[in-house]
């Protein structure tokens, strides 16, 4: 988890700034659309479940009203016939003979019957079970016996009142109810035969499709069952719903008790639900698809018209990174927000360079230029070289080897000085340069000081810019050696080697040392001669800022300056201001 973290931190800082905004606004953006979309969704559609699942609920009780209806319909009916005055004296009178069991039919107990049948089309018989006095009459009179036969029998004998018996095997229904009187000691019963299907075809049409309705008295039996499926519930599952209450997955149910105890259920696949929720639910969508989309679009064109003046700016950059300091930038966009104040500052910036190159850079340079030729131009090459040729032979010819040993040291020194004008001298040249210098300088000072010189002669050939080594033999004896105030000879001693493709210099002396506070700031401070500070700077006009002086001194103790330049057979003369840059 701490890579992955690690991995998109990494990733996010590489891409570019124009990503990063637009990333941060589509987060910035979408996340709260998407969580309103989210929980509008979820609301709307909690919401709209719940009103599908009330308006089932709603018409399950409708039903059951209207069942319940017809239930009372059925018991009062099957009531008023056993309470029945007409009916209750034609079970209980003694007949003498059959015209009084005639005329009892056709007064007291074929009417009230036949009435029952003609006003309520899903009563289909109407039987009088008797145990006595009366013969049987077709379906109209039975007798006990034949009640006995009946399936609804066991629970009429038991019952106080009107009871039903449902068949759902067979498709029977049926309504009885015991004839109650005071002078009775026999059983009598009044039942009804009823339309099953009749009685329930108004379940079937609570809706157009894709819906069940099953109908469990209170010992979990099934009582009527329904499907309009297009793949139908097993039997057994509804066996087992019956049993545990419990549909398939992906089903919604609403039940309602009736006063029979009887329960009535309702259930619909989840699937009709939310087909009838779709649209509703689908425009949600749509609109925050819409809101993202537009959202995306608005923070494109942000990031654009903000990151488009970085760009610039940073191709600007980039170009003068590329192809130097003088070069041609394109335009600015006209903007005065905070980011066009920087690319205008940054072009100001970038001129202002320029100039300063050109009044600075160039200047110093020529002016190292012309230091150089002023320096080497003071002396009349020719004239000086005869008069020190003149000097070394009569010196010779009059034995003075000391007078002629300084000619010769004074002709080496001048003419690798002077090096016929050329900026650029070998290191051979220069190290001649210097030990000619040394050397006049120990005669000079009567060989008061020691000199040791160490050179590398793999260093020879290699190229350098002349007059470098030779002041800092200068300095070391003038303010060093000269100074010293120990007891003992002075000694100086220079060496050149090459370690790693460069050339190192040490000039070394036993004087006075250079205090701290001087040390610290010698090569930026100003000398009237030709100093350490304009070595400094034409060794990294040459090769850079990575080559130079270091300077390590102890005072009384002495001091070791350290030259490094590149060993490099051709030098590159750095006059612009990228070749300047280290």
């Amino acid at each position: 988890m701490r890579q992955l973290k690690q991995v998109l931190l990494k990733w996010y800082r590489n891409i570019n700034f124009r990503q990063k905004i637009y990333m941060v606004c589509i987060l910035a953006g979408l996340i709260p659309v998407l969580v309103l979309g989210v929980f509008c969704y979820l609301q709307i559609d909690n919401l709209l479940v719940n009103r599908e699942k009330q308006a089932e609920q709603d018409t399950l009780k409708q039903a059951a009203i209207v069942f319940q209806n017809k239930l009372d319909t059925y018991r009062n009916t099957v009531s008023n016939v056993a309470w029945n005055n007409s009916i209750r004296q034609a079970v209980t009178r003694n007949y003498t003979n059959n015209y009084e069991m005639y005329l009892a039919y056709r007064d007291e107990v074929d009417p009230p019957l036949a009435a029952i049948s003609m006003l309520n089309g899903d009563i289909s018989s109407e039987t009088l079970y008797i145990s006595r006095n009366l013969y049987p009459h077709g379906n109209t009179v039975k007798t006990l016996e034949d009640a006995k036969k009946e399936p609804w029998y066991q629970t009429a004998v038991h019952a106080r009142k009107p009871s039903f018996y449902i068949s759902r095997e067979k498709e029977d229904m049926a309504v009885c109810c015991p004839i109650f009187s005071s002078s009775l000691k026999s059983e009598n019963y009044i039942a009804f035969d009823l339309n099953y299907k009749g009685i329930f075809s108004q379940f079937n049409t609570l809706f157009d499709n894709n819906f069940g309705v099953l109908l469990l008295d209170k010992h979990g039996t099934i009582l009527y069952s329904y499907q309009n499926f297009r793949n139908q519930i097993p039997e057994k599952q509804i066996q087992a719903f019956a049993k545990d209450k419990k549909l398939p997955k992906n089903y919604s149910m609403g039940n309602v008790l009736t006063e029979e105890g009887w329960t009535l259920f309702l259930y619909r696949p989840m699937s009709t639900i939310w087909k009838n929720i779709a649209p509703i639910l689908l425009m949600v969508v749509l609109v925050v698809l819409g809101c993202a989309f537009l959202l995306n679009l608005l923070t494109r064109n942000l990031s654009y018209v903000i990151v488009r003046p970085l760009e610039t700016l940073t191709r600007n950059m980039k170009l003068i990174g590329s192809k130097g300091l003088f070069v041609d930038l394109p335009p600015d966009e006209p903007c005065n927000d905070e980011i066009g104040v920087l690319a205008k500052q940054f072009r100001i910036m970038v001129r202002k360079l320029q100039r300063l190159v050109d009044e600075i850079y160039k200047t110093n340079i020529e002016k190292q230029k012309y230091e150089i030729k002023a320096l080497q131009a003071q002396i009349n090459p020719h004239f000086f070289y005869n008069s020190l040729s003149l000097i070394n032979s009569k010196a010779l010819v009059s034995g003075q080897e000391d007078i002629s040993e300084m000619a010769q040291l004074l002709s080496t020194y001048y003419r690798t000085t002077l090096n016929r004008g050329n900026s650029e001298i070998s290191v051979e040249d220069e190290w001649k340069n210097t030990v000619s210098y040394i050397k006049i300088q120990i005669m000079m000072h009567s060989r008061s000081f020691q000199f040791v010189e160490t050179l590398d002669p793999s260093v020879l050939n290699y190229k350098m810019p002349n007059l470098i080594l030779q002041p800092l033999a200068e300095n070391a004896i003038i303010h060093g050696i000269d100074q010293r105030t120990m007891p003992g000879p002075g000694l100086l001693e220079i060496s050149c080697k090459v370690i790693n493709d460069q050339i190192e210099f040490i000039v070394k002396d036993n004087g006075c040392g250079i205090a701290p506070d001087k040390l610290k700031n010698i090569l930026t401070a100003k000398s009237n001669g030709y100093g350490i500070k304009n070595i400094q700077r034409r060794i990294q006009l040459y090769f850079g800022k990575s080559f130079g002086l270091t300077f390590a001194s102890t005072e009384n103790k002495g001091t070791t300056v350290t030259l490094r330049i590149p060993a490099q057979e051709t030098l590159t003369n750095i006059s612009g201001f990228e070749q300047i840059s280290p």
